[in-house]
């Protein structure tokens, strides 16, 4: 029987609606999200891995993703591994909003990030489902080089009969990720200094 890793609150990152977020106490570039609601959840991490499987078997390029690792067993039960994003100088990447909020960017540099992100999207029929801008971080790979990368909320919000629409018909995935967009784009606007 595999050996079950041990995770505690040295470790604990963020909480989100259904999961806690933990750095691996033996990689930090990696991070496991553990479903904390004992009710009623969604089953976000079953729904996220399957989707993840899906876009590779499509080939789709995760350029603007974080890299999902797959199911690692914990003392707090069955967690999804993912990809720490951190910047060029090894130091974790911060939210898109908070770049906003600070007012790092000029307008053209958000306009750019985001029609990047837009064209991504749109290209790659990529299903951003929880358009909330604490799940889109912004990663500086470069020097003084960004990208937004989407960290949550991916595919649908709960695993039943219309994720497995979107994933088979176009035309459904194509209208869902019009609608999402433009959520995003206004909760985008919310938090640039420059829409207002």
């Amino acid at each position: 029987m595999t050996k079950k890793l041990v995770l505690n609150e040295k470790y604990f990152l963020a909480k989100g609606g259904e999961r806690n977020c933990y750095i691996h106490p033996k990689d930090e570039n990696k991070v496991i999200k553990i479903v904390h609601r004992n009710e009623k959840h969604n089953e976000q991490n079953k729904l996220e891995y399957k989707y993840y499987n899906f876009l590779q078997k499509k080939n789709k390029p995760l350029t603007h993703l974080t890299k999902c690792y797959g199911f690692i067993n914990t003392n707090l039960g069955l967690g999804l591994m993912y990809e720490r994003l951190k910047d060029y100088d090894s130091n974790p990447s911060k939210s898109f909003r908070i770049y906003l909020e600070e007012k790092i960017f000029t307008k053209e540099e958000e306009n750019k990030l985001v029609s990047e992100l837009k064209d991504y999207l749109f290209k790659n029929d990529i299903l951003f489902i929880d358009v909330d801008l604490s799940n889109v971080f912004c990663q500086e790979f470069m020097k003084d080089k960004y990208k937004l990368v989407i960290i949550d909320g991916l595919g649908a919000r709960r695993l039943n009969w219309r994720f497995y629409t979107y994933l088979y018909s176009k035309a459904f995935t194509r209208y869902k990720i019009k609608k999402q967009w433009k959520k995003f784009f206004e909760n985008f606007k919310k938090y640039s200094t420059y829409y207002k």
